[in-house]
């Protein structure tokens, strides 16, 4: 039976339902929202448009499986290099395709690079004593923000939470995992968007969260870990922009109108 917080009851904090429900869940997720901000226009062909993962986007998918799942092979496969070209290779790369179907298909080298970045986690005082501490792994939650102008439900899965010590972390994977690296990949990617809407969707719920911390790990030896903090100053900002979005999602919901730019002239300061 399909659970009712999926498709509206709120709010919920729903601990080990699979990905797919999440992703087909009604809701507005982080991720979707970082697109509004670009435009309205953006969201709504975003919608449309299937995107296959990357490589990087892959590899995360089975780190996360590693560092979260009690039995990650359910959600990532290693296959091995055959050739294709011999009945010995074409077997099994067929066989293989029918039994990972929906999985993250990776190499034993980018097995070996998860196994490692793993260690170097767990081998962090900091990052390892976080990770000890968590009462849910990837738990989905949901709730519904009535800005003025209507009602926008928000979803978001997290991939850590200590009901315990009050807290809640997002590992990510990483090029450069140096606190230049982290400043740069928080604004780019907006990992503080993300933090913002998480912190409402737990208190939504009724969860405390003191701290959320990010916890970024690098793909290549040494396979270097940071943990970082969104500064109160900045997280304020964000929360500000984020407000306004919801708001302006919710009014774009309602007239059923998604613009692009502006329509009128706007001046550039070089």
């Amino acid at each position: 039976m399909t659970n009712p917080s999926l498709n509206g009851s709120d709010p919920a904090f729903l601990a080990g339902i699979a990905d797919a429900d999440y992703r087909n869940a009604t809701g507005l997720a982080q991720s979707s929202l970082k697109e509004f901000l670009v435009s309205p226009a953006h969201y709504l062909a975003s919608t449309e448009v299937k995107k296959e993962p990357t490589k990087a986007m892959i590899l995360g998918t089975a780190f996360h499986a590693l560092m979260l799942q009690d039995d990650p092979t359910k959600f990532f496969s290693v296959k091995l290099k055959m050739d294709g070209r011999t009945k010995e290779g074409r077997a099994y790369n067929e066989e293989f395709a029918i039994e990972n179907a929906g999985k993250a298909i990776i190499d034993a080298d980018e097995y070996a690079t998860i196994q490692a970045m793993k260690a170097s986690v767990m081998a962090h005082p900091l990052a390892s004593s976080l990770h000890k501490a968590l009462t849910h792994k990837e738990v989905a939650v949901f709730g519904t923000a009535r800005p003025a102008g209507g009602e926008v439900r928000l979803k978001g899965m997290i991939d850590g939470y200590s009901a315990t010590d009050g807290f809640a972390l997002d590992y990510k994977t990483a090029e450069d995992a140096s606190p230049q690296g982290a400043r740069k990949a928080i604004w780019d990617r907006r990992y503080d968007i993300q933090e913002v809407q998480y912190r409402w969707l737990l208190d939504a719920n009724g969860k405390v969260c003191n701290n959320f911390y990010i916890i970024m790990v690098e793909k290549v030896a040494p396979f270097a870990v940071g943990v970082y903090l969104l500064s109160q100053h900045s997280r304020d900002k964000t929360t500000q922009l984020w407000e306004n979005s919801i708001h302006e999602f919710a009014l774009c919901q309602s007239s059923g109108k998604y613009p692009a730019y502006s329509d009128s002239s706007v001046e550039v300061n070089l």
